[in-house]
């Protein structure tokens, strides 16, 4: 086969896992009057998928009155993938099969500015201990989620760990990483933008457009940091004034906190800097509960958040939202009103639907999502964004394989 026909039944057969994983079980024929292509196509590119083992026959679809058609699906244990997270304070791993749920985890502890050293050293034993099905032939890669603030020490630190791996590797950024874990899990729509806002250290946007990052760049997030939401405000690093991290981050969550009148002390945050996140969501818990001081910071936080993100989707013509982030996800309910109310109720007076809705990407969806991403890099070679060629010197940036399609089991 010349490389051109390679390409071409690659994508093909791509195209035809990716269909098959959002239907759970198709035909033949569905598959191709989908794909608008012709049967023997279809039947070739199954051949070569069943041979693999990526599909399997379940069963026969209902009679019409003729030969029933055979029902095809993934080979869930066939392939899985790892997605990685470093926090400042520890070291996560998850691994998901073929349709990208959730079957293992594992989290293990890291020292205080950890070293490229130490922390290779807590991923290969985290590496050797997680294992999420024992039948499945080979990992396909594993996934990282770059943090917020990573800067450049962190960004040689994670190309140190990948060289060493034998295994495939991939980076886009957390807001990315939330956004694909959102989609694979049924969250966001399959065709058409959709933006997912995550909330953490940093407040990131990162788009969708048919379940694909939107950038073709392997950093594939765009911050919300310096949206100016109050010109008046204080002044900002960047030469502005009234930037949204000023008034939404963790940082300024935290700093609101403390100013309100005991509630840091009755909450017993720790209030480091390894603690940000897990002391945002503390707020976010006592808020969710009706606590009114915590209800006022959180909230504050949040109304700030949809003045920006009102901003960026309003330009754009995005009709469907996912908001993401621990503390996000530790209060659904009341950032859920927040939103639907300012994003939602204001679009319907300008004659335009917004649906807005929170994750439930447990345990960590940037995890879930950096492993969905080496995941479908492998399913879809050389297209780790929408853009062909973009994708693919991404993913050779980032060590990935992208010159075979399904390496052998």
């Amino acid at each position: 086969m010349t490389a051109t026909g390679e390409r071409r039944a690659s994508a093909t057969d791509a195209a035809i896992l990716e269909l098959v994983r959002r239907r759970s079980e198709t035909s033949r024929v569905e598959i191709a009057r989908e794909l608008g292509v012709t049967p023997a196509t279809v039947t070739y590119a199954v051949k070569r998928l069943l041979a693999a083992e990526l599909l399997v026959e379940s069963g026969f679809a209902s009679s019409r009155g003729g030969k029933r058609a055979a029902l095809l699906r993934l080979n869930d244990q066939a392939r899985w993938a790892i997605g990685c997270t470093i926090d400042t304070d520890r070291l996560s791993l998850v691994g998901v099969d073929m349709s990208g749920a959730l079957r293992s985890r594992i989290a293990l502890p890291l020292p205080a500015a950890a070293d490229a050293t130490e922390v290779s050293a807590a991923l290969d034993r985290a590496l050797s201990m997680i294992d999420p099905h024992p039948d499945a032939r080979s990992s396909t890669g594993i996934g990282f989620a770059i943090p917020y603030g990573l800067g450049v020490d962190g960004h040689r630190l994670l190309r140190e760990i990948a060289v060493d791996l034998d295994i495939p590797s991939i980076t886009a950024s957390a807001p990315t990483c939330a956004a694909l874990g959102s989609s694979w899990s049924g969250e966001q729509p399959e065709s058409g933008l959709c933006a997912t806002v995550h909330m953490d250290a940093g407040l990131g946007l990162s788009i969708l457009q048919d379940g694909r990052p939107l950038q073709p760049t392997t950093g594939n997030g765009a911050t919300l940091d310096h949206v100016v939401i109050d010109p008046d405000g204080p002044v900002c690093e960047c030469g502005g004034s009234g930037c949204l991290h000023q008034y939404a981050s963790t940082r300024a969550i935290l700093r609101s906190a403390q100013q309100a009148d005991g509630l840091a002390q009755d909450l017993g945050l720790a209030l480091t800097p390894a603690s940000r996140s897990s002391d945002t969501v503390l707020i976010a818990l006592a808020a969710a509960r009706g606590e009114p001081r915590a209800r006022e910071v959180f909230q504050g936080a949040v109304t700030a958040l949809a003045q920006a993100v009102w901003s960026a989707i309003s330009a754009l013509g995005i009709e469907a939202i996912v908001m993401s982030g621990p503390a996000v996800q530790a209060a659904p309910v009341l950032v859920g009103q927040t939103m639907d109310r300012l994003l939602s109720g204001r679009a319907r007076n300008l004659g335009m639907e917004i649906s807005v809705s929170v994750s439930q990407v447990q345990p960590h969806p940037c995890g879930v999502g950096a492993a969905v991403l080496a995941l479908q890099t492998f399913m879809t070679p050389g297209r780790a964004s929408r853009s062909g060629a973009a994708g693919a010197d991404a993913g050779a940036d980032a060590g990935v394989d992208t010159a075979r399609a399904f390496p052998p089991p």
